[in-house]
C-alpha cells in the first residue's frame, strides 16, 4: 500500500493522501482505524445489550447476523484488506497495539451477548467464538467459490451456545 496507489484508488490528486498521512505507516493505522470503526456495532445497540436478556435463539440469530456480515462475498475485499493489516500487525508494534485494543472491545462485546443470552462462562466462550468467527472469514475468503451452509452454522452456533 502506498500514497500513490490510494490516491490513484480513491480518485483524487496526486499527493492528496499523503498530505494527510505523512508516513507509510500512518496511513496504514488510518486504515486499521477505519476497518475498526466498520466492523464494530453502534454504542447505542452496545448500550442495550449490556441490559438485555437473550434467548439463546436471539442469540443465535445476532451472532449469525455479525458472522453473515463479515462473510458476505461482496466485503471480500474488505475481509482480505483486515487480514493484511492483521499479518502487519504481528511486524509492526504500532499497529499491534491498535488491533489488540480492537481484539479487547471485540471479546468484550461477544461477552456480553453471551451473559445476556445466560452463558456461565462467558469470557472462555467470548474468546472461542472470536476464534471461530476468525476462522470461518479466512475460509470463506480462501474458498472463495464455496458457498458458507448457513443451516449448518446456525445448528453449530445453537450446540455452542447449549454448551455455554
Amino acid at each position: 500500500m502506498t500514497h500513490r496507489a490510494v490516491d490513484t484508488e480513491a480518485g483524487l490528486p496526486p499527493g492528496s493522501t499523503s498530505n494527510y498521512f505523512r508516513t507509510r505507516s500512518s496511513l496504514l493505522e488510518a486504515a486499521l482505524h477505519r476497518h475498526i470503526e466498520l466492523d464494530l456495532p453502534p454504542a447505542e445497540l452496545v448500550e442495550q445489550l449490556d441490559e438485555a436478556e437473550l434467548s439463546q435463539e436471539q442469540a443465535r440469530d445476532l451472532l449469525f447476523a455479525a458472522l453473515s456480515r463479515v462473510i458476505d462475498r461482496e466485503a471480500r475485499p474488505m475481509i482480505a484488506a483486515r487480514y493484511e493489516l492483521m499479518l502487519e500487525a504481528t511486524r509492526r508494534e504500532e499497529l499491534r497495539g491498535i488491533y489488540n485494543r480492537s481484539r479487547e472491545r471485540v471479546l468484550g462485546l461477544t461477552e456480553l451477548m453471551l451473559r445476556a443470552s445466560g452463558c456461565e462462562a462467558p469470557v472462555e466462550h467470548a474468546e472461542q467464538m472470536v476464534i471461530l468467527f476468525d476462522g470461518i472469514a479466512l475460509d470463506q475468503l480462501l474458498e472463495s467459490d464455496r458457498a458458507l451452509d448457513a443451516d449448518g452454522v446456525r445448528r453449530a452456533l445453537d450446540r455452542f451456545l447449549e454448551s455455554c
